[in-house]
């Protein structure tokens, strides 16, 4: 009985020290991972000032790809259905900056706060860009 005792203890000590020497070398390879990932924009933010009631309106940011490979967007959502957008169906080459074109078309009278939410294929994948203003 001892012996069985002392070596499930063994056993378990032999387990637990396994698993933690893989836990410590998988964190210590995300240190030397490259620092340039993402993207970076322009302004993520327009104020579009006053604008008038049906009369569409564009908005215009420019997005830079920081990865080392190329970067998709895979989604593009306006908040309502006055809200569109028109971005690359390509892939974003490593460096370039590409236009991400939105167009307001206000139908309600008064303050606006609207968002396009894109969806890219890198770690920090949803983006948000908002538009705001007055329709008058």
């Amino acid at each position: 009985m001892k012996k069985t005792f002392l070596l499930t203890l063994a056993l378990l000590a032999i387990i637990s020290f396994s698993a933690n020497a893989q836990n410590w070398g998988s964190g210590s390879a995300s240190l030397s991972s490259s620092s340039k990932t993402g993207v970076s924009w322009d302004k993520m933010e327009i104020d579009m000032g006053e604008v008038k009631q049906n009369n569409p309106q564009d908005a215009v940011f420019n997005m830079t790809n920081n990865e080392n490979r190329p970067v998709f967007i895979t989604k593009a959502v306006g908040s309502c259905g006055c809200t569109h957008v028109e971005y690359p169906k390509r892939p974003i080459k490593p460096g370039e900056t590409v236009k991400i074109r939105t167009v307001y078309d206000a139908e309600d009278l008064g303050v606006f706060n609207k968002t396009v939410t894109l969806t890219l294929n890198i770690e920090e994948s949803t983006q948000v860009l908002k538009l705001n203003g007055v329709v008058r």
